[in-house]
């Protein structure tokens, strides 16, 4: 069923399903969601499986922005 998706949304790229959970708690940490909260929403019994991510999130800097900067860059494509 993913590889079908991948196929009509046109993404050639080579990745699992777990590369979609990969990206959204990258996300999310990006967006400032904090890892406690992020380890409960991605049933993680230990905050360490959570940490996995964190190497994945630059550094936070003032002119980086916020989750409404986040937000409001996004493109959104219509038909």
């Amino acid at each position: 069923m993913f590889s079908r998706a991948k196929a009509t949304a046109g993404i050639a790229k080579i990745g699992g399903i777990h590369g979609l959970r990969h990206a959204y708690a990258t996300h999310q940490l990006e967006a400032g969601l904090l890892v406690h909260r992020l380890q409960r929403v991605l049933g993680h019994g230990h905050l360490q499986s959570t940490l996995r991510y964190l190497h994945w999130v630059p550094e936070r800097r003032p002119e980086a922005g916020g989750p409404v900067d986040l937000v409001a860059g996004l493109a959104v494509r219509h038909g």
